[in-house]
């Protein structure tokens, strides 16, 4: 939740090392204010550095996204180049194994027993007695 007052500050709960709130209290009784006008005049001189930090950091992330998205990119292309060749070796593929099948069918000898399949009634090999 933010919670603002008249001024337009915004108020932060943060938890410190006792030490550092030591230096904070000690600092700011020396310079005759509270804590928080104290924090907030430590950050007010740092944000300068702080703005120069974020806004790097910000450019750096902008960068590696375009360099994600631009090897992406390559990639991809270099995939779709490989498709003829791949698609190639797929046709070769399935007539080497239509034909391996083919040769294994011809040399298989045939089944003497004769079959029903087919939708033919087998020729009985002898005349039935009625």
């Amino acid at each position: 939740m933010v919670t603002r007052n008249d001024n337009g500050m915004v108020r932060v709960t943060v938890t410190l090392d006792p030490i550092d709130v030591d230096l904070i209290d000690r600092l700011a009784a020396l310079e005759g204010q509270n804590r928080s006008m104290e924090l907030r005049g430590i950050l007010r001189e740092l944000r300068p550095m702080l703005t120069a930090t974020v806004e790097a950091f910000e450019a750096a992330n902008a960068q590696r996204d375009l360099f994600t998205e631009a090897a992406a990119e390559a990639a991809t292309k270099g995939l779709e180049a490989l498709m003829p060749e791949v698609e190639a070796l797929q046709r070769q593929y399935m007539g080497a194994m239509s034909r391996i099948e083919g040769l294994i069918a011809a040399a298989e000898e045939p089944d003497p027993r004769p079959s029903s399949h087919g939708g033919h009634t087998p020729t009985p090999t002898s005349d039935p007695t009625p």
